[in-house]
Parts: structure tokens; sequence; C-alpha cells
């Protein structure tokens, strides 16, 4: 875990050259252009006490999702077993062998990236806001700042593998096996959607409710920390996990704090929520089409992607067609010519007029909010209480009867 004592044996560059006076000043221009609409100077980004409250308690939770360690687990077992049917797990050691894992402690990462900028959040009109790395530690761990607010500051950054100054933290870790077939890499780097991301940030921060883009599955490797998971199986309607109420769908907080206490009441209108709680060297799996929700516990540090691969090709190609339809005629033409089996279901598809009626839309991440992998909100016709519990049911118990290989999951 990281903590506030790992980041003081050495004094930020920035401070020294700009003297406390003037980091703060910058720090405070950050938080404007993030959240134009909270003042920095009349307590609004500390308003609520979330600090001080249990939200970042995981008294009660009951983690319910299996974790199976990878050497117990082919690529193909994960495919028919969790890929296919859209079955979430956990997946165990994958990270263990990582310089990652091992190396990106704060001192580390401030010495090597200390004054390369990273994206905090984004301002008004969607551009970029970044923060050199040095400066978001000094945020982090300032109790008057990440130590204090509601929902934090959060690097969620999904250029740092393509800029100079950061390219080199991709080569501390790999994308692990069962998600390395990448259709998306047929349409080319500069013209596929973002798809991996540098998470990192202070207790309370973390992701809305969301669902990732097109369809996309995600994985998320956690490398220091713990996170909160929400999560609830697709065709769960919108109407119920993401009503219209202010800051729900932007802030991890008020979502967890909100929305999350209702799911646990006997009267709650449709599937049961699904609770986990990663722990470091822990490789989270999200099918494409399930909502989740993220609030970070404490300090953490993580890499995620969304992919697609043969197994969840067609229900992305259907939001795709909608959603993309340009990329999605590149995509095609590069399938014919080196997948030629999923062209053909591609066609088929258009053949039978079949298209995802409701893609939602597709919102960039933001400081506190930033959807782990950007969200996809989009709704689904409402389901009765009934259907829901039984999709939660039936999804955790096929899991739990699966077979050799996983463990009992641990309640934290």
């Amino acid at each position: 875990m990281i903590n506030a004592s790992s980041t003081s044996c050495q004094p930020s560059k920035f401070a020294e050259a700009f003297g406390d006076d003037e980091r703060e000043r910058k720090i405070r221009k950050v938080k404007r252009a993030v959240r134009s609409e909270l003042s920095t100077s009349k307590g609004d980004w500390y308003r609520n006490a979330c600090a001080q409250s249990d939200i970042c308690s995981t008294t009660g939770i009951e983690d319910r999702i299996p974790r199976v360690h990878w050497k117990d687990l082919t690529p193909e077992e994960f495919a028919e077993r969790f890929e296919r049917p859209r079955i979430p797990v956990v997946i165990t050691g994958l990270a263990d062998d990582w310089p990652a894992f091992r190396d990106w402690t704060p001192e580390r990462l401030r010495q090597l990236y200390g004054e390369h900028k990273f994206k905090v959040g984004s301002d008004d009109e969607g551009y970029a806001v970044r923060m050199p790395f040095a400066w978001y530690l000094d945020y982090m761990f300032d109790p008057l700042h990440g130590g204090r607010d509601d929902s934090p500051l959060y690097i969620f950054d999904g250029t740092f593998a393509d800029r100079e100054g950061s390219k080199p933290l991709r080569k501390d870790y790999e994308v692990p096996e069962y998600f390395r077939e990448d259709l998306f890499r047929l349409v080319g780097e500069k013209r596929r959607p973002p798809y991996r991301w540098l998470v990192l940030g202070p207790a309370r921060s973390g992701s809305g409710l969301h669902i990732d883009p097109l369809a996309t599955s995600a994985w998320n490797t956690l490398l220091a920390g713990r996170k909160r998971w929400a999560l609830f199986p697709p065709g769960t309607p919108r109407c119920h996990v993401l009503p219209k109420e202010q800051g729900i769908e932007r802030e991890a907080v008020s979502w967890f704090s909100k929305v999350y206490p209702r799911a646990t009441r006997s009267d709650w209108p449709t599937a049961r929520v699904v609770d986990l709680v990663q722990a470091p060297g822990e490789t989270v799996f999200v099918p494409g089409g399930w909502w989740h929700a993220v609030l970070n516990l404490d300090a953490t540090v993580a890499v995620t992607q969304n992919y697609v691969s043969t197994a969840n090709f067609e229900r992305v190609w259907k939001h795709t067609r909608k959603g993309r339809p340009k990329m999605s005629l590149k995509w095609l033409a590069a399938l014919e010519r080196e997948r030629p089996d999923l062209a053909a279901l591609a066609h088929d598809v258009e053949d039978r007029g079949e298209v995802e009626c409701n893609t939602g839309s597709s919102s960039s991440s933001s400081s506190s909010s930033s959807s782990e992998g950007s969200s996809d909100s989009g709704g689904s016709t409402c389901t009765n209480k009934r259907s829901g519990e039984a999709v939660t049911s039936q999804i955790i118990k096929r899991v739990r009867a699966d077979g050799d290989g996983i463990e009992k999951p641990n309640c934290r």
C-alpha cells in the first residue's frame, strides 16, 4: 500500500523551485480547470466531508467474485468459462514478475517521471488538463488537498504509452495472455478508440458507474492499494442504477454514497449489486456490458485496458457499426484481409439488419470520476426485479460451480 510517509524522503523539485505559495496557486489553477463548478476558496471541494465519513469502509461487504490463479487457467479455459458467457473473474499472480509491481513506488516514479505531465482530468471544453507528476504527488498526499477533497484529482492517462517522457512505463508490464487478441489494432493506433490507461489516485478517487464503450471488455491490474468495485449484469436498467441526480454520474463517491445503499435494500427493483474488493496484484476481468463503479479505498496504482477478441467480436461490431460507422468500414476491410471468418460474421450481421439500438454516449475520463476505461453509459430496456436477480444469481452460481482452479472469494 502506498502511504504518505513513503513520499516524504525528497521534497518536490517544483516545491523547491516555486515555493509553497506558488505551488498552491498552481494546484488551485488545475483544480479550477478540472471542476470549474467548484470554488477552491469557499470549501466546495470538501463540503461533504467525505474524508471524515465511512465511505472507504469495507464492513459488511460480501466479495462474491471468484479468484483463480493464472497457473490454473489456460487462455482456452478462460474464454470458455468466463469470456464467452460474460462472467467477471479475478485472476491472481499475473503481475508477480512485472517490474511495475516491484518498482512503481512513489519515490521511484517521482525520480523518473517527476517533471512529466500526466492527465488529471478535462476542462469544460473537453481538453486534457495535465499536471507534473511531482506536483500531483504533492497534491495527493497534502492533508489540505488530496487528503481532504471529497473526490480528489485522479491520474487517468490514456496517452502515457505514446508520449515522450512516459513511454518507458509501458515496458514495465505485459498484457496478460488472456487479453492479447486485440482486434481493434487492425484499424491502426491513430484511428482506434482509446484503450489503455495508467490509473493513480488517493482514497475516494474513482470512477462513476458506467458501461465500457462499444461493448468492449476490460482488464484492470492493481499494483498498489485497494479498489472497491460494484457491478451489475448486462441488461440491468440504467433508470435504476444511474438515476438522473446531480453528481451521481460523474463522481464515484456520490454514486457509492447515494445509489449503492439503495441497491442493498429489500425493495431494490432490479438485479442485486455484485461486490468486489480488489487487492494488490489482482487482475479484474470485466466483460462487456457490465455496469461497474470503482472507488479507491486508499492510494492506488493500476493499469487497465479495453479489448476486442473473437469471443466478444459480434457485440462490439454491432456497437461500432452504429457508434463509429467510418471506423467500422476501415475495420471491416482489415478483417477481410486478416480475419475473413469475422468479416463474414460482420456481413451476416449486416444482412440480418441487426444493429444495437442503444449504444449510449462515450465520455472521456475526468478528474475524480474517470471511468475505468471511459464510459458508455448507454441504458438498457427496463427489466423487472425478479429477472434481474435471476441474472445475477445464475452468473454467480455458474462461476462457483465451474470446477477446479477457482479459489473461494475472500471477504475483505
